[in-house]
């Protein structure tokens, strides 16, 4: 059986203009070590969880109803890796396996391309940064995991509700990376390993501020703006840690979409010629299908 693994940014989609909408809208926000200087748990209602979830949901629809937006955060060339697979009769598991340390993005990349390629559930486990399962990557709080084979079996085995190791050779990993990450030790055990050609969109001012117009209005429909919980809480009431000696002290709403808009805006990007990459991904991909150790 085929199990493929995908890294998340500049593999599956540019994240790092969208991230910043995690602190509008998502709990791990208030308590991780990277985006708030509380570090502690915060509690919030029910209703208030459920406002929340249904305010991104709406976003990410918002996101596909615009192909000229929704294409500067998932890559153009999506279905070229994700739709082999899914005509595949070998398709057994696939998994978001992300140095993020946004978990938000790791949602919103998940839901975008399962609803963009009409393939619902098609990643059964994310894995971002902080899951559980990756203890033996993390060397350190703010350093960047590794990506290790012992982990992704861990990954695997609880995505498909397994007990054995998957086979090496029945392994996908895809990733933008270069130099590769140590899992390119496994491809002379037979590992398939896409080293895939990063996005990086082109993506301009107006269109920054049309994607935050569309998370301010998914807030609004779902009656956050008038939420004396929201805006009583820490989400507009917090202290948010940045270039790691400096903090952010956000008194309110209007503060905290001042910070927003700010973080989204600063992220540089330089677009990449990413459709030189596609005649090497179909070939890849077919190669890793056609074998013959399934």
């Amino acid at each position: 059986m085929a199990y493929a693994a995908f890294d998340l940014d500049k593999t599956l989609g540019f994240f790092e203009i969208v991230g910043p909408l995690a602190f509008l809208w998502s709990k791990d926000f208030l308590s991780n070590p990277e985006q708030s200087a509380n570090n502690s748990s915060v509690r919030i209602s029910r209703k208030l969880e459920l406002q929340l979830a249904r305010a991104r949901e709406s976003f990410a629809r918002s996101l596909l109803g615009d192909p000229k937006l929704l294409f500067t955060v998932l890559r153009p060339d999506i279905t070229e890796i994700i739709r082999p697979l899914l005509k595949s009769d070998h398709f057994k598991s696939a998994i978001i396996y992300s140095n993020t340390g946004v978990s938000y993005t790791v949602e919103l990349g998940k839901f975008l391309i399962e609803k963009y390629c009409k393939a619902p559930n098609f990643f059964s486990l994310t894995a971002d940064h902080w899951h559980p399962l990756r203890d033996e990557d993390r060397t350190g709080q703010f350093e960047e995991p590794k990506k290790t084979i012992g982990t992704l079996q861990k990954l695997f085995r609880r995505a498909a509700h397994i007990r054995k190791d998957v086979p090496v050779e029945n392994i996908l990993f895809v990733d933008d990376r270069n130099p590769k990450h140590l899992l390119a030790e496994q491809e002379k055990d037979g590992l398939t390993y896409l080293n895939i050609h990063p996005f990086v969109p082109s993506i301009t001012e107006k269109q920054r501020e049309n994607i935050l117009f569309l998370a301010i209005a998914a807030l609004d429909k779902h009656g956050l703006l008038k939420s004396s919980e929201y805006l009583e809480s820490g989400f507009c009431h917090r202290t948010i840690p940045y270039d790691f000696t400096k903090q952010h002290t956000i008194r309110g709403f209007r503060e905290l979409l001042n910070f927003v808009k700010t973080a989204m805006f600063e992220v540089e990007v330089e677009p990449t010629p990413w459709r030189e990459g596609v005649t090497y991904m179909r070939k890849t991909m077919q190669e890793y299908l056609d074998q013959g150790t399934f």
